[in-house]
């Protein structure tokens, strides 16, 4: 981990090129942990730190908060409002992976490109790297671990299916 006071990076410290906008976080989500494992620090994500023996406590939280001021600036201006507060990586990790991970209008826009999906071209390498990534991206929302929380988000999901049949005229029903 950290040597000293400081923190050593390997490579730019900027995490993503690609800010987190609202509409890409799969793509930001997995530049973030790929960051943070080539950096070996991705326990900030994953733990709040309790795990870590009394004596090296300061070290790891002084660490974080260099880490997660780097999450800041991956991260929109727009919606860094919505983020500012969290200060540890892991509060900030599961705050974003809370708002934006479970959007229903990101499952709609998922399940629509993996439902009109069509070949083009008789170009059969991108039609089948096309349907993997939506599948991949609907297999991201769905995937949790408890019961109760896959029940909820296949309710969600019945939702999107709906209003995709929905009649055009109903278009700003969608997008509430």
């Amino acid at each position: 981990m950290a040597s000293g006071s400081t923190l050593s990076f390997s490579g730019s410290p900027s995490i993503t090129s690609e800010k987190l906008n609202g509409k890409n976080y799969l793509s930001w989500s997995a530049a973030v942990e790929m960051w943070f494992l080539g950096q070996g620090h991705y326990d900030h994500l994953e733990r709040d730190g309790s795990h870590v023996p009394t004596e090296k406590a300061d070290q790891w939280k002084q660490a974080d908060f260099q880490l997660c001021a780097l999450l800041w600036q991956s991260v929109e201006p727009k919606l860094f409002v919505s983020l500012r507060a969290f200060k540890t990586c892991h509060s900030f990790w599961k705050k974003a992976q809370s708002i934006y991970a479970n959007d229903i209008q990101r499952l709609y826009d998922t399940t629509n490109k993996l439902a009109s999906l069509k070949m083009a071209d008789h170009d059969m390498v991108s039609f089948m790297t096309e349907a993997q990534s939506a599948v991949e991206e609907l297999r991201m929302f769905l995937e949790v671990d408890p019961l109760e929380d896959i029940k909820k988000k296949l309710d969600k999901f019945y939702m999107v299916l709906i209003l995709r049949a929905l009649h055009p005229d109903f278009d700003h029903l969608r997008d509430q």
